[in-house]
């Protein structure tokens, strides 16, 4: 498994930091890591939308895509639920995985990408008043680039796509309130949908990772026969 990397946020604020880009820079390290051959792409959250614009350009190259699997990426309508989101929040909270601080800090984060003022945030956090506050700096930053993230992902989902003439294998978590193909079955010649245990934002740590990484090792390993 080769992780990927993605533009950071002074490429973001320069302009470069669509789902495209992403997929660009993608591009860039499939090929230089594995420029010939069969490929297995796996994306997790904003990564699903990544892998799935990387495998259309992989396969228009001529590329083979023996597995694109999907984890828990919903492009699917999606209701606002604020009552499910103050639950997951203080359930988050009480499991010690945020803390008040962290909370603080995407809301300032937030507030100012939301005033459309991301380019003099992130001067005023490059100036010299931050010296002695490095660790909520780096923080403020965090949020920040996680936060145009989300909104380029935002942008890509609601533009057309090509579907692709291959079989997706989506990772679902249990949503009560969204479809199981999580809005991708008119998107694959063919789909697999799996269910894995967990939430969004707990299953890749333990205990539901301990479940869930041999459920996605088998669906993987069953692209090779």
């Amino acid at each position: 498994m080769v992780p990927i990397r993605y533009p950071d946020l002074n490429a973001t604020l320069a302009g470069c930091g669509s789902v495209d880009d992403m997929a660009a820079s993608a591009m860039q390290q499939i090929k230089a890591a594995q420029p010939h051959g069969d490929l297995r792409l796996i994306g997790y959250s904003l990564g699903g939308g990544v892998a799935f614009e990387v495998a259309t350009r992989l396969i228009a190259e001529g590329r083979s895509v023996k597995f694109l699997g999907i984890l828990d990426t919903n492009i699917g309508p999606r209701t606002r639920n604020y009552r499910e989101t103050l639950s997951r929040t203080l359930q988050r909270i009480r499991s010690h995985r945020v803390t008040i601080y962290r909370i603080l800090c995407r809301s300032t984060s937030k507030f100012a990408v939301r005033l459309g003022w991301e380019l003099p945030f992130c001067r005023l956090l490059e100036s010299r008043i931050w010296t002695h506050l490095p660790a909520t700096r780096f923080i403020l930053r965090l949020e920040l680039e996680e936060i145009l993230r989300m909104q380029a992902f935002d942008r890509w989902r609601a533009a057309g796509k090509t579907r692709l003439p291959i079989t997706g294998t989506i990772f679902a978590c249990n949503r009560h309130s969204s479809q199981t193909h999580l809005g991708w079955d008119s998107l694959f010649t063919d789909l697999d949908v799996i269910p894995i245990a967990g939430g969004h934002l707990d299953l890749v740590i333990d205990p539901h990772l301990s479940v869930n990484r041999p459920v996605i090792e088998r669906a993987i390993a069953s692209s090779y026969s």
